[in-house]
């Protein structure tokens, strides 16, 4: 249980945060999923329903928060971890660990910017720079700056001016549609099912054609003017990874937070540049 551990602050943290990344940001390979263009006309039908539905995600509320489990599993073992998730655009967090007792053990917050982090039980306080900590763990730049709202919420801002392709979907799920990506060099691409409007899965490319995201929604609900996917999946990733994000008790709202966290007074500190 997290909260009997006797690993130092900074391991824990570690474990914790990679966890956290490793489910936003994602790699992995698979065979593509699309087939041959829409025509003229079914491809305009497609960017009318496109541009509808980036008027509603803009107009969605800017911060998510509820009960979130992280799942991770590869060939050899498997891990769960549970906790509260408050998430507000563009990409500032904050994650708590409780106790049976609901008193929190652990609070993780930041940004793609800086981390903070207190443990409760050993009274440490522990903070950095986020960049800083994917270069000490191999975590690829593009992870730490893309669009992590978009890819938690299943929204897309781009207008249809912004694809370059429509394409069917090798398994009749709906269409596949091709954007440049913003965040670095390389596109992306959303299945749409035009019949629910709602975006079931999202595959990021590098400038190399590699897939280095993969990631499928489910279990869609309409939360007053937005939809929210309460479950992410994620497969096919490199070593037999398979990764997946429920959340629960969802509530939306349209102010945008910060999270920050000072350190507690006789809190023992540390720092990572």
């Amino acid at each position: 249980m997290p909260w009997k551990t006797n690993k130092p602050l900074f391991v824990y943290i570690k474990q914790t945060l990679l966890f956290l990344l490793a489910s936003f940001f994602l790699a992995g390979c698979a065979s593509k999923p699309w087939t041959e263009p829409l025509k003229d006309k079914e491809a305009d039908y497609t960017t009318q329903i496109i541009d509808s539905l980036v008027a509603r995600d803009l107009a969605c509320g800017g911060t998510l928060e509820g009960d979130v489990v992280f799942f991770y599993q590869n060939p050899l073992k498997k891990k769960a971890l549970s906790g509260f998730l408050q998430f507000s655009e563009p990409s500032s967090y904050k994650f708590v660990m409780a106790n049976p007792f609901g008193q929190p053990i652990l609070v993780i917050t930041g940004d793609q910017v800086t981390f903070q982090a207190i443990n409760t039980l050993k009274k440490q306080y522990l903070a950095g720079s986020l960049s800083s900590f994917g270069l000490r763990n191999d975590i690829p730049s593009y992870f730490l700056k893309g669009n992590w709202s978009g890819w938690l919420t299943g929204r897309n801002e781009l207008s249809s001016q912004a694809i370059t392709d429509i394409r069917n979907d090798r398994d009749s799920r709906g269409v596949w549609l091709t954007f440049q990506s913003e965040e670095q060099a390389g596109v992306y691409h959303l299945l749409l099912d035009p019949e629910r409007e709602v975006y079931l899965g999202l595959i990021l490319e590098n400038a190399y054609n590699e897939t280095v995201a993969e990631i499928a929604y489910d279990n869609w609900v309409t939360l007053g003017k937005c939809r929210q996917p309460l479950e992410i999946n994620i497969t096919g990733l490199d070593y037999g990874i398979e990764m997946r994000i429920e959340l629960s008790n969802v509530l939306i709202t349209d102010e945008r937070k910060t999270y920050r966290l000072k350190p507690p007074p006789g809190y023992i500190r540390r720092y990572m540049k």
